[in-house]
């Protein structure tokens, strides 16, 4: 009996001792695994930042580089010419041209096409801000790479910046959605409009009378002066929201005050 049970006792702990042993050496048999996987992948993310990666962001800063060019300063008269080869482009692609959005806004929609417009954006920030630097369009992918990136030089804006372009920009968006208050019309207004700027946006300068209506005076055509009243419009969108938003949070408080009273 004693032989038995000690004959048991030995078989099932050898195989006990076997498991161990087992599991041990599956460990380290997925530890070894794991970590010339890491190693491998460590090494495609190497051999692909150096390759693939870095090709093909150095295609797109070429790219960039070229549109920065395009975007050069020009006399009056060529400047005309490059904005109308600008603008029919836009009509033989079917794009909806936007005289009051920034050049280089303009020439990214024309290059690039319908992508994310995050992507866009992205890239009129980095040139604008290339830009503002004076940095020649031959030493823009340097100037890119130096900096960290594209997304880099993006996010290297204050995280509430918002430039006036892009203020003009956003309102405008909105603008685009907006139902008429109303429509003016007169004979004299009827002088000041031209078929050319059909479907463009002005600003109408005008006085309130005692009737409740509106004098207009001035019909302005100027793009920097539309781009500053867009400007201004998105500033009193945020006015508003904010308001909004703070009667709201007043409202739950007082909601959750009474709550808690009850």
């Amino acid at each position: 009996m004693n032989t038995l049970t000690n004959a048991v006792e030995t078989t099932a702990t050898n195989k006990v001792v076997l498991n161990d042993k087992q599991k041990k050496a599956r460990k380290a048999t997925i530890a070894s695994t794991s970590t010339k996987l890491l190693y491998a992948m460590e090494e495609s993310r190497i051999t692909w930042e150096e390759g693939a990666y870095r090709t093909s962001n150095q295609a797109l800063y070429q790219v960039l580089a070229q549109c920065l060019q395009f975007c050069g300063e020009l006399s009056i008269g060529d400047a005309k010419a490059r904005l109308a080869s600008l603008e029919k482009f836009y009509k033989s692609r079917n794009y909806k041209y936007n005289k009051t959005k920034p050049l280089i806004t303009r020439v990214i929609r024309a290059v690039f096409g319908d992508v994310d417009r995050r992507r866009l954006s992205t890239y009129s920030i980095v040139l604008r801000k290339a830009q503002k630097l004076n940095v020649p369009y031959l030493e823009l992918a340097d100037w890119i790479e130096k900096e960290g990136g594209v997304q880099e030089i993006k996010l290297g804006q204050s995280e509430t910046f918002v430039s006036m372009a892009d203020k003009a920009e956003m309102a405008k968006e909105h603008f685009d959605n907006m139902k008429a208050l109303g429509t003016a019309s007169s004979e004299m207004l009827s002088l000041t409009a031209d078929a050319d700027f059909m479907g463009d946006t002005c600003v109408l300068l005008a006085e309130q009378n005692s009737q409740g209506g509106f004098d207009i005076k001035v019909v302005i055509r100027n793009a920097s002066v539309v781009k500053a009243a867009f400007a201004a419009m998105y500033s009193k969108q945020q006015e508003v929201t904010a308001e909004a938003k703070r009667v709201v949070d007043a409202a739950n408080d007082a909601e959750a005050k009474l709550a808690k009273a009850a």
